[in-house]
């Protein structure tokens, strides 16, 4: 006959496994999440100096948080280089592999590889970019306001620009903002060359430059 020592013991081992299944329960419950805990806020933050859209990605002017996916993949200072490119494909067409996902302002190029963007505050400062132009009103629904300074002479390809101000003319009334059409020209003119990305293109006689064969684009003449 069986003595209450055995029946004790195994009564005491089965409550401690209890005990210890119960506690790593709550350690689970109370612990982030991998993904949560390999996000990084970046300190700085970055400024859209005008109301933006990339694809269908609506960006309120205004300052943006930063937040990696993966920590260190990408670095905060190459997210905000990257924000800075994608601002310039306001089709949503970015460079491969990169994507962009609307319904939480997104950048992803593998899964857990990334960043989004999530406005902040209404004021200014912080890092981050744009351009613009200066002062003045519009001429017509085409004309950008201001004008755009060329600090030196420059040209991209055979398209010569002298030292001076401009007066920036959209080719057509939808498609391009005269923010991302000033954006642009400042890209191109880091390209002598005149090899642009593609599918864009400059036509020197014209001095202007469009997106393929679809209208879109815009012209430079010299501010008066």
């Amino acid at each position: 006959m069986p003595t209450g020592e055995p029946r004790t013991r195994q009564l005491r081992d089965a409550l401690l496994v209890v005990v210890c299944a119960l506690v790593a329960l709550g350690v689970a419950m109370a612990a982030p999440t991998r993904a949560d805990a390999a996000r990084v806020q970046c300190p700085a933050t970055f400024r859209v100096l005008h109301d933006d859209s990339i694809g269908r990605l609506e960006l309120r002017r205004g300052n943006y948080r930063i937040t990696i996916l993966a920590s260190g993949r990408p670095s905060c200072a190459q997210a905000s280089r990257l924000f800075t490119r994608f601002l310039d494909d306001f089709d949503g067409a970015l460079p491969s592999p990169w994507r962009v996902g609307v319904a939480n302002a997104t950048f992803v190029r593998a899964p857990g590889v990334g960043f989004h963007v999530t406005r902040v505050g209404r004021g200014g400062g912080g890092g981050g970019g744009g351009t613009g132009g200066e002062g003045g009103g519009t001429a017509n629904a085409n004309h950008c306001p201001g004008s755009f300074r060329v600090l030196h002479d420059d040209h991209v390809g055979r398209l010569r620009i002298p030292a001076g101000r401009y007066e920036v003319f959209l080719l057509q009334r939808s498609g391009l903002s005269c923010p991302q059409a000033s954006r642009l020209l400042t890209r191109f003119l880091a390209s002598p060359s005149g090899r642009l990305p593609a599918p864009w293109v400059v036509q020197p006689q014209t001095a202007s430059f469009r997106r393929g064969a679809s209208g879109i684009g815009f012209r430079l003449d010299p501010a008066g």
